[in-house]
């Protein structure tokens, strides 16, 4: 070997050797990085705990005062930020500390303020302000924001538009960034004359389930707050909006065309309107069941109800989603249905601030006009009776639930022309409202599918209404009784199983010995994954009780969703002779079909016996799965519909096969063999 070469060998080692002496001193300060990041974190996440702490002090001083009951809400919200950060360990997020402290310091202001019998939340004007309350569905707290006009109140007479904005899904909301982003810095221009109620939506649902109650919730809350300081008759619900853009595009086709008399305009920005060609590798054809349910939140089937309601909507001109906009303009404007849709040349997945005023500009004449209290002709499309109305016209009962149903009605002044298609009963409200004395003793006339009808109204909640039936010939006739004989499908007993976890429901399991220990882990094992669930995707804890603690109060007034079988949990035992599917010890029958209880489970739906206002769940929570909720949320559609069995592997409780499942008729019974 030469000179020359071992020259440049022993150059190269002692390039090397420091290079090795860097390494390991490289990995030494990678590992003490890591443990500082984790001290770092302990500490700001300590200091936060003890700020809790303190607070819920505060707290437990203010709830000595009755009179503070309605604003414990408003502080509370607050702790659960904090509680919620710490218990997922969301830390990860840029500035996450510096903003959790931001809000622990507004809180033990608030608290402060309310020891004083101080509320300037209630009373800041033209700033964005946190507001919170205690949902129905499982006692959990949840957010919103209100920004008010900045003359709000100061004239007597002066009412003001509600605009509900719906927002897009954003994988780093959480509820310390919404309390964050609505910390009273954020005003309204000038020229915005309205009330806006921003929601948190428990998240990242599309406002669907609990998501769609939340809605509901924030603003009869805000509703009632304003109650309390007696500025109700400021707002005007004749005009009220919801808007959003994304996510809370989807949101706003979803509300304003489900909900079409509660909105002077919508104005979805991008969004999803349908499930088949936006829910990425489904097949062409569901199974039967998951066929049908789409049509409970794919908008475009419900076209038809912009009859009732201006649509005004946004799209980027290369925008992926603004394949919503079109297919909803294909569809309404096939009903000759006249809808407005901007389009911002050359933009992407964007809402700037300049197309934001356009859209302004264009619900302006809609708001200006308001709803009519009374329209002369509705035209009002639904699939379920999860939505049944539309202003006076109320769907009772269905032919067949998911098949397209259909009303028609004008009024004259005189009387009602109407037409249907799959109803089976029908009120109508008469003019006049609760405002007036209800219209008693006065003969109605109504034309309905072509058979002339005559009348009296009768008093149902301060309302004065004729109720149509169809009797067994199929002919329409006046209904004189106020509740069905025969315990059917109804608004809000209308399933699928997933139907149940939007109003309030409680879970229970059982105290006794289980029919089957594989089944009974498989009831157990599900309930941890809902609960899971529940906790990550509706933000909630979820509401648990043992069979022998539930009240009488809960039977009365929740939905109860009983894990087990007739063995382990006594209500299962007591609901089953109620039960569309038998099930005891040795089979599970489901029309004809007969299943072997050792190896098979069912979930399911039905009418509680215990109440007339809810139901019975057995072994399920959604029926929808986690990789669902993690990834669009259009699939957060049924995948059960009212019931199915699953068959269990001995001994992998976890593991499961769907052997049927499938959706109960009008009656709650099965009238075919279930497939």
């Amino acid at each position: 070997m030469s000179i020359k070469c071992l020259r440049q060998i022993n150059s190269f080692f002692f390039i090397l050797i420091p290079l090795i002496y860097l390494i390991a001193p490289f990995d030494s300060f990678s590992q003490e990085s890591k443990q500082a990041k984790e001290a770092n974190l302990k500490e700001e996440s300590a200091k936060i705990i003890a700020k809790r702490d303190l607070l819920a002090k505060e707290l437990d001083l203010l709830k000595t005062n009755n009179t503070n009951e309605n604003d414990l809400p408003e502080i509370e919200i607050y702790i659960k930020a904090l509680d919620w950060l710490v218990k997922t360990k969301d830390f990860e997020q840029k500035d996450i500390f510096k903003k959790a402290n931001h809000i622990a310091d507004q809180a033990f202001v608030r608290a402060s303020k309310l020891k004083n019998n101080q509320r300037p939340w209630m009373e800041t004007f033209n700033s964005n302000q946190v507001r919170a309350y205690r949902s129905i569905i499982d006692d959990s707290l949840q957010a919103y924001s209100i920004v008010y006009p900045k003359d709000y109140g100061q004239s007597k007479t002066k009412k003001y538009p509600l605009h509900l904005v719906l927002h897009g899904r954003n994988e780093k909301l959480n509820e310390v960034n919404f309390l964050y982003e609505n910390r009273g810095e954020k005003t309204l221009s000038k020229e915005q004359d309205f009330i806006q109620l921003a929601v948190y939506g428990r998240g990242n649902n599309a406002y669907r389930w609990a998501g769609e109650t939340d809605l509901n919730e924030a603003i009869q809350n805000f509703i009632n707050q304003e109650k309390r300081f007696g500025r109700e008759n400021l707002i005007d619900h004749a005009r009220f909006v919801v808007r959003g853009f994304s996510m809370g595009g989807a949101g706003t086709w979803h509300l304003g065309l489900h909900q079409p008399d509660r909105w002077c305009v919508m104005g979805p920005g991008a969004g999803f309107t349908t499930t088949h060609g936006y829910a990425p590798n489904l097949p062409d054809k569901l199974p039967p069941q998951q066929e049908s349910c789409l049509s409970i939140y794919d908008a475009y089937l419900y076209a038809e109800n912009a009859f009732n309601i201006p649509v005004v909507a946004y799209s980027g001109e290369i925008d992926k989603q603004k394949q919503a906009a079109d297919l909803m303009q294909k569809h309404i404007e096939g009903f000759k249905i006249p809808m407005k849709h901007l389009v911002a040349p050359g933009l992407e997945h964007k809402f700037p601030p300049e197309w934001q005023q356009k859209a302004f500009e264009a619900y302006a004449p809609h708001i200006e006009k308001g709803r009519a209290p009374y329209p002369a002709k509705i035209k009002f499309v639904t699939y379920t009776l999860k939505y049944p109305k539309c202003d006076w016209v109320e769907i009772l009962s269905l032919n067949k639930h998911y098949d397209r149903s259909r009303v028609e009605a004008t009024f004259d002044g005189q009387g009602y022309q109407i037409d249907t298609t799959n109803i089976s009963k029908i009120s109508i409200t008469l003019p006049g409202g609760k405002s007036q004395p209800p219209i008693q003793g006065k003969m109605t006339s109504i034309s309905i599918d072509g058979q002339k009808i005559s009348g009296y109204p009768m008093v149902v909640d301060g309302l004065s209404k004729i109720i149509l039936v169809k009797d067994k010939k199929n002919d329409w006739t006046v209904d004189s009784s106020k509740t069905s004989a025969i315990k059917s499908k109804s608004h809000g007993l209308q399933g699928p199983i997933d139907d149940a976890f939007t109003s309030g429901f409680l879970c229970v399991t059982g105290t006794g010995k289980p029919w089957n220990e594989n089944i009974h882990k498989a009831s157990m094992a599900e309930m941890e994954r809902f609960k899971k669930d529940w906790f990550s995707f509706f933000r909630a804890d979820l509401p648990i009780k043992q069979d022998t603690m539930v009240t009488a109060k809960d039977l009365e007034t929740k939905n109860l969703i009983l894990f087990g079988d007739g063995g382990s949990n006594s209500l299962i035992a007591k609901a089953l002779p109620a039960s569309p599917i038998k099930w005891d010890k040795s089979t599970i029958v489901v029309g004809d079909k007969t299943h072997n209880s050792s190896d098979h489970m069912p979930a399911f739906i039905f009418p509680s016996p215990y109440s007339i206002k809810n139901y019975i769940v057995i072994n399920s929570g959604h029926t929808f799965r986690t990789e669902d909720l993690k990834a669009t949320n259009a699939l957060l559609f049924p995948r059960w519909g009212d019931y199915a069995i699953l068959k269990i592997t001995p001994d992998s409780p976890n593991k499961t096969e769907i052997k049927i499942s499938g959706l109960f008729n009008e009656n709650w019974t099965l009238n075919s063999d279930p497939k």
